[in-house]
């Protein structure tokens, strides 16, 4: 069954493509954080890491997306203390992009640092998963509301994001993250990471 995206929403505000309620919900958290990425390179204009990255200056971007990643830590550190458990699936089309090896890496290894579980699935894999239920990126908030991003893929910026209540339309999100979950493999110990360091 597609539930991407979701036909039961409402449409969320954002700003310079960041929802702006993220900050009220992650502090709301109670048990889980589950994102799910699916494009494979998402623009951060916005960004000195990502426009050094554009310009083919992969050191100063690496070096730069850790530090933002790190400078988080009132999130991680929230997290910690509420035992609210932090799982990234990053779905991986291959050959992996060169945003991917050269930008969000980088920036997955500092995230692993910071105590998130950075998990990778090989989209082949997935195939009929993703085909049946139209995924693509979100966020699932301890299964009891879902953040959906709806990208344009033109610019992979965020056009909407939309948010799910419906408890048994936000009951699917969470079995579909619970069965990525189990489908994806620690980034660290992925085949797909150990072909590019």
């Amino acid at each position: 069954m597609r539930i991407y995206p979701p036909a039961e929403s409402t449409e969320l505000s954002t700003t310079d493509g960041h929802v702006d309620d993220f900050g009220r919900f992650f502090n709301e958290l109670r048990s889980r954080w589950v994102k799910v990425e699916r494009l494979q390179e998402y623009d951060e204009s916005d960004f000195e890491g990502y426009r050094a990255f554009k310009n083919g200056d992969f050191a100063t971007a690496r070096k730069l997306v850790q530090e933002m990643v790190r400078g988080q830590q009132e999130i991680y550190t929230l997290a910690r203390q509420r035992g609210i458990s932090m799982v990234r699936v990053r779905i991986c089309d291959l050959p992996l992009s060169s945003y991917l090896v050269n930008y969000e890496i980088p920036a997955y290894l500092a995230d692993i640092e910071c105590g998130e579980d950075i998990r990778f699935v090989d989209s082949r894999d997935i195939r009929q998963l993703l085909s049946d239920s139209g995924i693509s990126d979100y966020v699932l908030y301890d299964d009891t509301r879902v953040v959906a991003l709806i990208y344009d893929e033109a610019t992979a910026r965020v056009r909407e994001a939309r948010l799910v209540d419906s408890p048994a339309l936000v009951a699917k999100y969470a079995e579909l993250s619970d069965e990525l979950i189990e489908r994806s493999v620690p980034m660290l110990e992925s085949p797909i990471y150990r072909s590019v360091i």
